[in-house]
């Protein structure tokens, strides 16, 4: 009998267990190569959408700065006022207008022109507890953070009786103003008008400062900040930076150190009296990224933050921070900046300029 060899031709060969475990070997190594192409175009994306969100809150304090004549003020001390004790208004909360937040801005009631959130007492922000409850805003968080973008605080009693619950979630932010440093800028020398006060060491070099201190005497002159006053230049002066990851220190405890966790999150100026105000602005005596201790910060009232006032600015991103300048634009500045170049770049009017140290 006749039997054709196509018939044998046409039979189809399947793998081989070895040549299947080639071809998945092969595979994989694709999948190892092209992964960290993956992971560094997702933090590209990640970081050029932080770099925006400096880039709007800088033309708000612009925004804020043509309407008002000067820079937003991190803040005034707390007071008693007719309608209760009142903690005032964080600059974050000065420029919400200029971020099309109006409408959070609107629900929050002022009782005068400091921005007095009044029955705030030591919890979290008072009769404006509805806008700063249901406000969320993407612009005020970096997204390479690993840190929560809200916190639960205490409402007081007073504040209750007004509708709140016990207790609200509020939104914290990942960005901080300039406070200024406590070194004369483009040194390492200190600040001769810096000063110690509970929240660390602080001095209004910087250009998010405070409107006013009483104490120690004679008071150190806050007042009006505006772009006059950025005798440096505003593009080699630093107005706001990123706080957006955890403060590692030797023990290898990862803490949340924003200048923004504490009562009232990103609506409060901070514990209130004029002279440890500590909310959402860095006095900066670290560097960037800065790994570690503070000594004052050893079991202290105020130790969830590692470093009140002087908590470093440090980001998720590897190699360093973001910085909007006083100009408006944005910077990335490696976390390897001399410190004293990088000090140079938060005083505002240190005669030096960064690069010539």
């Amino acid at each position: 009998m006749f039997v054709s060899i196509d018939c044998h031709r046409r039979k189809r060969r399947g793998f081989t267990l070895v040549e299947l475990l080639v071809v998945i070997a092969i595979i994989g190594t694709l999948i190892a190569l092209l992964l960290p192409a993956v992971q560094q175009a997702r933090e590209a994306a990640r970081r050029m959408s932080c770099s925006n969100n400096l880039k709007q809150m800088a033309l708000a304090c612009h925004i804020y700065h043509d309407t008002s004549n000067k820079l937003p003020p991190s803040g005034f001390g707390e007071n008693s006022t007719a309608e209760g004790w009142g903690r005032k208004a964080s600059w974050i909360v000065r420029i919400m207008p200029g971020l099309e937040l109006k409408t959070a801005y609107d629900g929050a009631p002022m009782v005068n022109s400091s921005f007095d959130f009044v029955n705030a007492g030591w919890a979290a922000p008072g009769k404006h507890w509805a806008a700063a409850m249901n406000m969320r805003a993407p612009v005020f968080n970096c997204p390479s953070s690993p840190l929560p973008n809200e916190l639960t605080w205490p409402v007081n009693g007073g504040t209750q009786a007004l509708g709140s619950p016990a207790e609200i979630p509020i939104q914290v932010t990942d960005y901080a103003g300039n406070g200024g440093t406590t070194y004369i800028g483009g040194t390492l020398d200190p600040h001769p008008e810096a000063f110690w006060a509970r929240s660390g060491h602080n001095a209004q070099n910087g250009v998010i400062t405070m409107q006013y201190r009483d104490y120690p005497v004679p008071a150190f002159p806050g007042g009006t900040i505006g772009f006059k006053d950025v005798t440096d230049g505003t593009s080699n002066t630093v107005m706001l930076g990123e706080q957006g990851d955890f403060h590692e220190n030797s023990y290898n405890d990862h803490k949340d150190s924003r200048a923004s966790r504490v009562s009232g999150g990103l609506w409060s100026c901070g514990t209130g009296t004029p002279d440890v105000s500590i909310s959402n602005h860095v006095v900066t005596e670290f560097p960037i990224n800065y790994k570690g201790e503070e000594w004052w910060c050893t079991g202290g009232w105020f130790d969830n933050t590692e470093s009140w006032v002087n908590t470093a600015f440090r980001s998720a991103h590897p190699g360093g921070a973001q910085f909007a300048m006083t100009d408006g634009s944005v910077r990335f500045i490696p976390d390897t900046i001399s410190f004293r170049n990088y000090t140079a770049l938060m005083d505002r009017a240190d005669g030096n300029v960064q690069g010539n140290q």
